[in-house]
C-alpha cells in the first residue's frame, strides 16, 4: 500500500490536470464560512446518510446523482426507507462509506479517493462538524469544497437556510423553494398563535427514553427550544449546563411536569425482545409504538407523574430532531403542549404530505404515539 502522503500527492495531481470547472458559485454557509463551489456540482459526499431524504425531496427523479458517498447509511436511521432507496435505486447498495461509525472513525484518505468537488457536513452532528479543523484543511487542500448545514443545533433557525442552501448547490432551487413555502406557513401560523398562550404548562423533554439510565432532558439545543416556541415551559432549562443534562427521577417527581414527551430511538428488534427503549419508526406499527411507551413508563419513577395520570404523555420519533422534516415534530409539540390553541393542527397529515408531495417513497410505520392510560 502506497504511503498516505504519496497517494494524496498523486490525487491533487489528477485535480491540477482536470479541466476548469465551467463555473463557480459563492455561498455562505451555517459556520459562517463563505465558500466559492463548482457549479454545477457533479462530485460530493455526505456526512450522514440520514441527509438522504433531503436529497431525494430536491432531486426526486435522480436523487443519487453525483453522490459518491457517505459516512453511514441511511438504515441507521431509517431501515425501512433505505429498504424502498435499494429497491428504487438498486446502485444505492454500492455507495462507499467512509467511516466506521462517527466522526472518529472518518478516513479523509478514502474522502479524497473519492474525488468529490463538495463535502456536505453537519455543523454538529454524528460526522465531522465546524470543530474538525484537521479534516478541514486535508480536504480544502485536496479540492475540496467544504459547506456545513444544520438542523440538529438550532433547527428553529438553521433549517430553512440550510434547505435553501442545498438548493441552491445541487441545482434544485424551484424544489427548495417549494418546501421551504409549505414549511414556513406551518411554521409562522405556529409562532402567530403561540402569543396568545396565557399559561404554560411544565414541560420534560426527554431524549432517548429507556436507552440511558433516567433521565437525559432537552434545553437549549436540539427540540429542547421548541418547547417553549409553542407555549410550554421546559423544565430542563432552569438546570441544564448544555443542550442536554442528566437528572435524576427525584427531579422529575418533585417538579411533577404537566407534559413528558420521550424522543423515541428504541428499534423494532429491541422492543420484540423485550427491551425498554421506547420505540418508533418506519418498521413499527402503531400498537407496537403505544406499548413500548407503556411498558417504559410503567416504572415506579413515571406512573405517578401528573402527565402519565392525565394522558399527557407522549413519544416522538427521536430522529426529527436533525431531520429536514421536523416541523412535524413542532406542530406534534404544540398540539401537546397547548392542544386548545392548536386543535387544528394534524402533524400525522403533515407528515403524509410531506411524503406525498415531495418524496419518491411511500410512508410507512410510526412517528408518535400517546399514552392514554397504563394498563390496570
Amino acid at each position: 500500500m502506497l504511503p498516505f502522503m504519496f497517494r494524496l500527492m498523486v490525487l491533487l495531481l489528477a485535480w491540477v490536470a482536470q479541466p476548469a470547472a465551467a463555473g463557480a458559485i459563492e455561498v455562505t454557509d451555517l459556520a459562517g464560512r463563505t465558500v466559492a463551489v463548482a457549479s454545477p456540482v457533479e462530485r460530493y459526499v455526505i456526512s450522514e446518510g440520514r441527509y438522504l431524504p433531503l436529497i431525494a425531496l430536491l432531486r426526486p427523479d435522480d436523487p443519487l446523482a453525483g453522490l459518491v458517498g457517505m459516512m453511514n447509511p441511511l438504515g441507521w436511521t431509517q431501515p425501512g426507507l433505505e429498504a424502498q432507496l435499494f429497491e428504487r435505486y438498486p446502485e444505492a447498495r454500492d455507495l462507499p462509506l467512509f467511516a466506521l461509525g462517527g466522526a472518529d472513525s472518518v478516513s479523509v484518505e478514502q474522502i479524497i479517493e473519492l474525488r468529490p468537488e463538495l463535502a456536505i457536513l453537519g455543523l454538529s452532528d454524528h460526522g465531522p462538524g465546524a470543530e474538525s479543523f484537521e479534516l478541514i484543511r486535508q480536504l480544502e487542500e485536496s479540492g475540496t469544497a467544504i459547506v456545513f448545514i444544520d438542523f440538529r443545533l438550532d433547527p428553529l433557525n438553521n433549517t430553512i437556510p440550510s434547505i435553501e442552501l442545498l438548493g441552491r448547490l445541487l441545482g434544485a432551487e424551484e424544489r427548495a423553494a417549494e418546501y421551504v413555502d409549505f414549511y414556513r406557513q406551518r411554521l409562522d401560523r405556529i409562532a402567530e398563535r403561540a402569543t396568545e398562550v396565557a399559561t404554560r404548562p411544565k414541560v420534560f423533554l426527554q431524549a432517548h427514553p429507556g436507552r440511558f439510565e433516567c433521565c437525559w432532558g432537552m434545553a437549549d439545543g436540539m427540540l429542547g427550544p421548541v418547547v417553549g416556541f409553542v407555549g410550554g415551559a421546559n423544565i430542563s432549562n432552569a438546570v441544564a449546563p448544555g443542550p442536554t443534562a442528566q437528572h435524576t427521577a427525584e427531579f422529575l417527581l418533585v417538579e411533577d411536569p404537566d407534559v413528558w414527551i420521550g424522543t423515541a430511538s428504541g428499534t423494532l428488534e429491541e422492543f420484540l425482545a423485550g427491551g425498554t427503549p421506547v420505540t418508533l419508526g418506519d418498521d413499527v406499527p402503531p400498537e407496537m409504538a403505544e406499548a413500548s411507551l407503556a411498558r417504559y413508563l410503567a416504572a415506579p419513577e413515571f406512573r405517578h407523574m401528573s402527565a402519565v395520570t392525565n394522558g399527557r404523555a407522549h413519544a416522538i420519533w427521536h430522529n426529527f430532531y436533525n431531520s429536514p422534516f421536523n416541523i412535524v415534530a413542532f406542530e406534534a409539540f404544540a398540539t401537546w403542549i397547548q392542544p386548545e390553541l392548536f386543535a387544528d393542527l394534524e402533524p400525522h397529515a403533515t407528515l403524509q404530505e410531506i411524503y406525498d408531495r415531495f418524496l419518491p417513497f411511500e410512508r410507512e410505520g410510526t412517528y408518535m404515539a400517546t399514552l392514554e392510560r397504563l394498563p390496570d
